[in-house]
């Protein structure tokens, strides 16, 4: 076999993506033991039609519940809406058997709203521009 190219794109395909996602899976199958990775998602839905406005979603993997985007639109903020889905998401993966939950935020966005969840900052990534730091959160359950 000629050695490997390695090739940059913005554009991988889903299945291109899928070998990557797959080979790391099955080895972390292999040395876990299992595989029990699950979906997870909290969605706000608008009463008239039943469309989803917001909400979070993420998954469990090994015992972490990882948030991946939580979104809710400008007027549903301030209500405490935002504690609630996290809160059945909390719920959720005690069930699942988590003892962590991760995420990552932005200081344009929510840090505050995650310290008062009871969430700590594990990491703060300094990132360009200026004034859009990076913090990993966590929360253990």
């Amino acid at each position: 076999m000629a050695d490997p190219e390695i090739v940059l794109t913005d554009a991988p395909t889903p299945e291109q993506m899928a070998v990557i996602a797959d080979g790391l899976r099955a080895y972390n199958t292999r040395r876990a033991g299992r595989d029990d990775y699950r979906r997870l998602a909290v969605f706000v839905t608008d009463p008239a039609t039943g469309s989803v406005i917001g909400g979070l979603y993420g998954g469990s993997y090994l015992g972490q519940l990882s948030i991946e985007r939580v979104f809710l639109p400008e007027g549903l903020r301030g209500d405490r809406l935002g504690s609630r889905l996290i809160a059945m998401a909390e719920a959720e993966a005690r069930r699942r058997g988590c003892s962590r939950i991760t995420l990552n935020t932005l200081e344009i966005q929510a840090q505050g709203f995650y310290l008062k969840q009871g969430f700590t900052t594990a990491a703060m990534l300094q990132c360009a521009p200026p004034g859009v730091t990076r913090y990993v959160m966590t929360k253990k359950l």
